[in-house]
């Protein structure tokens, strides 16, 4: 069985982008080592252009099912009902379908899911975060507003975070039930983060272990004897699933949790809880800032040796020297 704690921590980071021809360009000679994909929503935006008047009645129709082959989760099933489903439509000829088939392995999901992306296929997050900082800061503010305006930013989500965790203990808990695998995940994961396992737990008892050789267990959805079997590997510690739910989101899947529970297991390794999913930490009162998954370190020793070259006496940060704009003035 795989050392999957090595495999995780060679994996390659990723960028999620529009379809711009430069950057993946630049990004396939410079970051060699990024897992280059395109937003989802950036191409079903185009659709209604490329589509409508090819299919009239039978877009909506051509969505939906476009949408469902979005959802499989096997290469082999995206394989032999794409073609289906173009021939349905007598669309094997058409460009734009011919186009996104020779860059499936840039936005479908079952050829990605071996790679880290905190469970997001659009851009969503990054202009809401964009969208967010503009709260704060303009084009037309210096350097030093610009610091003093981002702590402000700094200070607003501290604040939500703190009135946040007081509703959570005014309201009580919010375990569903008295496992201690939940009861671990509530204590150690942020918010969002256990809404998610929460989830992937309450459905992890709605699939049977059909055969269990070893540390290989086959996992089936308990309604629908015809639907999709899971493999889950467990040697005890060490644990991996067909559906790459945790490569992909980094948060351990209903299979995987299912066969926790067939096979008594309380408690969830840290490996299996990433540092980006797990609330703020202190060791004696002292913030600890993550620098990798196999670091922390303390943030009052973290000190520049170049420090007082970079500051001046009176600690005052001092804007640019303006540099003239190329082009034609205004």
């Amino acid at each position: 069985m795989k050392n999957f704690a090595n495999l995780m921590k060679k994996s390659p980071k990723a960028i999620l982008i529009d379809q711009d021809l430069w950057i993946t360009e630049a990004v396939s000679k410079e970051l060699l080592s990024t897992k280059h994909v395109f937003c989802i929503w950036h191409i079903t935006a185009k659709f209604s252009g490329w589509f409508t008047e090819i299919l009239h009645s039978q877009y909506s129709n051509w969505c939906m099912d476009f949408y469902n082959l979005y959802k499989l989760n096997s290469c082999e099933e995206f394989e032999h009902q794409w073609s289906q489903v173009m021939a349905k439509y007598d669309m094997l000829t058409n460009k734009h379908v011919s186009g996104l088939y020779q860059i499936k392995h840039f936005w479908v999901p079952c050829y990605l899911c071996g790679y880290f992306f905190g469970g997001m296929t659009i851009t969503r997050r990054s202009e809401s975060i964009k969208a967010f900082i503009k709260w704060f800061v303009s084009s037309y503010i210096n350097l030093m507003q610009f610091i003093e305006q981002v702590d402000l930013a700094i200070e607003d989500i501290e604040q939500t975070q703190s009135h946040d965790t007081m509703l959570e203990k005014y309201r009580g808990s919010s375990l569903r039930t008295l496992s201690p695998i939940e009861e671990q995940a509530h204590s150690v994961l942020t918010p969002y983060a256990f809404k998610n396992f929460q989830e992937e737990f309450g459905r992890a008892t709605q699939y049977s272990v059909l055969q269990e050789n070893g540390i290989e267990f086959v996992l089936q959805y308990y309604e629908e004897k015809t639907s999709q079997k899971h493999l889950v590997l467990w040697d005890g510690e060490m644990t991996s699933c067909s559906c790459k739910n945790f490569e992909f989101w980094g948060i351990l899947c209903r299979h995987t949790l299912s066969v926790f529970i067939h096979k008594d297991c309380y408690q969830i390794l840290s490996l299996y809880l990433p540092p980006r999913w797990c609330r703020e930490t202190s060791l004696g009162g002292k913030e600890l800032i993550v620098l990798s998954d196999e670091n922390l370190v303390d943030n009052e020793n973290m000190v520049d040796a170049n420090a007082n070259d970079a500051i001046d006496g009176d600690c005052f940060v001092r804007c640019p020297l303006l540099s003239n704009m190329k082009g034609h003035p205004k």
